[in-house]
């Protein structure tokens, strides 16, 4: 017998997976731990997710949609293209980092998981970076749409690398001076 999907269900399992990988991250939350905090069984959630991986995309994907919201309404209080061009980096290279206890490491954890053999779907990465170059586009308008594309791409396979870092590192971000460094590159940058 097919199951029925139900949005209310479904939701549920996101929202309790949610405290749980925030609470514990990637490799210290179980599904049946999931199913419990949802009311559901463990079972019922493979009716919603293949795996927990594709929970924790799930998961990961509303986190981070909310954090780029939040960045584009802050964006439009700065005053500047210099100031709009320092709050993308910040957030991109401190703030998002440490949001959450560091939340981000999470989908980090899960790829390079031993034994893992799941495929992560890049459609994250790929809107996170349009919406980047869009957002650089505002700071940066001399340059063409490829090189906002770029300069995204760059800070996101940095951002990577500072989440790994934050979590390794007793909550290290980027530097004021990091910060500073790549602002002015990317100015000197543009014609």
């Amino acid at each position: 017998m097919v199951q029925i999907r139900k949005a209310e269900v479904e939701q549920a399992i996101v929202c309790a997976a949610r405290e749980l990988f925030m609470q514990h991250g990637y490799a210290g939350t179980r599904v049946p731990q999931v199913a419990r905090a949802a009311g559901v069984s463990p079972a019922n959630i493979y009716v919603y997710f293949s795996s927990k991986l594709e929970l924790l995309a799930r998961v990961y994907e509303q986190w981070f949609a909310e954090r780029l919201d939040e960045l584009r309404a802050a964006l439009a209080h700065c005053a500047t293209p210099d100031d709009k061009l320092r709050k993308i980096v910040m957030a991109v290279w401190r703030d998002l980092p440490a949001a959450d206890n560091g939340f981000c490491n999470s989908l980090i954890e899960a790829l390079s998981a031993p034994g893992s053999k799941e495929k992560y779907s890049s459609s994250l990465r790929v809107v996170v970076e349009r919406g980047l170059a869009d957002m650089l586009a505002e700071c940066l308008p001399a340059l063409a749409r490829e090189q906002h594309r770029a300069l995204a791409r760059f800070l996101l396979m940095a951002f990577d690398g500072y989440a790994l870092n934050y979590h390794l590192n007793d909550g290290e971000t980027a530097s004021e001076e990091d910060v500073a460094f790549l602002c002015a590159m990317m100015r000197g940058y543009a014609p």
